[in-house]
């Protein structure tokens, strides 16, 4: 099983039939995973060169934008993922958390997951003991 399979099944409360968002999505090796049970999986990233050639195959809706500065409506997303890319994103959190809580539903999750020690310390340094490790992954949970 996938890393993001995996992870996809821990979520899946907050994801299965519920319109999803990954911020910073890379190869959107997430968004794919969780286009299997999700309504709906639109990802972003400032560029599409680590794009994978499966988003379009899989249902999920690519659109190169800046997680500071977000075109979608606001209370679009039920969920929002950020996966393995915190350490990218760091320093303009203020503004991303600002667009995050913007974009998310009344009711929705915003995670922040981390694998890599890149992001992990990061990841302590700014969440303390809000960021758990549940089966290999560091989860921060928000709301808004």
């Amino acid at each position: 099983m996938k890393k993001t399979d995996r992870l996809v099944n821990i979520l899946a409360s907050d994801i299965e039939h519920k319109d999803v968002l990954e911020v910073a999505c890379g190869a959107a090796d997430f968004s794919i995973s969780a286009a299997r049970i999700a309504n709906r999986v639109s990802c972003i990233d400032l560029d599409d060169s680590r794009l994978n050639n499966q988003v379009k195959q899989n249902n999920v809706h690519f659109q190169i934008m800046d997680a500071s500065n977000m075109s979608y409506s606001d209370n679009e997303f039920d969920t929002i993922v950020i996966y393995n890319a915190f350490f990218h994103i760091q320093s303009q959190w203020n503004m991303i958390e600002r667009e995050c809580k913007r974009v998310i539903k009344g009711m929705g999750k915003i995670y922040i997951i981390g694998t890599w020690s890149l992001d992990t310390n990061l990841m302590i340094d700014t969440f303390g003991d809000n960021a758990i490790w549940h089966d290999g992954f560091l989860i921060v949970e928000m709301t808004k």
